[in-house]
């Protein structure tokens, strides 16, 4: 990954604002995870890049389910995942020590795999295809580059000296938006088309691929009430893809 740990611009209490100043993208954001999730029963289930741990406390919390494990690599978020009482083990995706077919679901939240560089994907996603059991599930949340959302994003990530003020009324709230001026940019530094990672996950050797999407509506209007997500990956700002390993 881009983060080392130790200095990747992540701060706990601006990570953790992000579930709150915009409710109805938040609420929209768990059901789709939750979705995702459900398509068949989880089983054992690893969470790769949960933050702060606000995603899995509310599965837990409103669902019943609970995370068997949590990789985090940031130093500054793991205190929060320990204080909700999840089992971490704090480190990048690509060095945890992967045991063969030991996880029935493995899940990437909020786009954490977009911190994996590019050339690390098939490797990691590899390792994760072998620790699968059969009929297992890989899980990726995302914004997508081509969603409106991921548009503004990555316009302001290319061009941080840029005047945020025009973007008020789309990003509020969001983790560019909110960012210290002079700061770096705490989202995921790799982005890509859904296409892209379908690509991917096809070479490494899932065949069967499901997608759903959520927050349908345009940056202005996205925090105006919750949605339900619905099958597809050309609409949404948020994006699941349901990778499932041959039973």
């Amino acid at each position: 990954m881009t983060t080392d740990g130790t200095n990747d611009g992540f701060e706990r209490g601006r990570f953790e604002r992000h579930y709150t100043e915009r409710p109805n993208v938040t609420e929209s954001r768990l059901r789709l995870i939750w979705a995702a999730l459900t398509t068949k029963l989880p089983g054992r289930t690893l969470s790769i890049g949960a933050g702060t741990g606000d995603v899995e406390a509310q599965l837990r919390d409103r669902f019943g389910f609970s995370v068997d494990l949590i990789i985090e690599p940031s130093e500054a978020l793991l205190p929060a995942l320990r204080e909700k009482g999840f089992e971490t083990w704090a480190g990048i995706a690509e060095a945890y020590p992967y045991e063969p077919e030991s996880f029935d679901t493995i899940y990437y939240n909020g786009s954490s795999f977009g911190f994996i560089d590019d050339e690390n994907l098939v490797p990691t996603f590899t390792k994760n295809y072998e620790a699968l059991r059969p009929g297992g599930r890989l899980i990726l949340s995302d914004v997508p580059k081509e969603s409106s959302l991921g548009i503004a994003l990555l316009t302001i990530l290319n061009n941080p000296g840029i005047d945020r003020e025009p973007y008020r009324d789309l990003l509020e709230g969001t983790a560019f938006f909110d960012l210290v001026e002079g700061g770096e940019p705490t989202y995921k530094p790799n982005w890509h088309v859904i296409p892209y990672y379908i690509d991917i996950l096809r070479k490494v050797g899932f065949t069967d691929l499901e997608f759903k999407q959520t927050v349908l509506a345009n940056t202005t209007y996205q925090d105006d009430r919750p949605e339900d997500p619905v099958p597809g990956y050309d609409k949404g700002n948020y994006v699941a893809i349901i990778a499932t390993k041959k039973a």
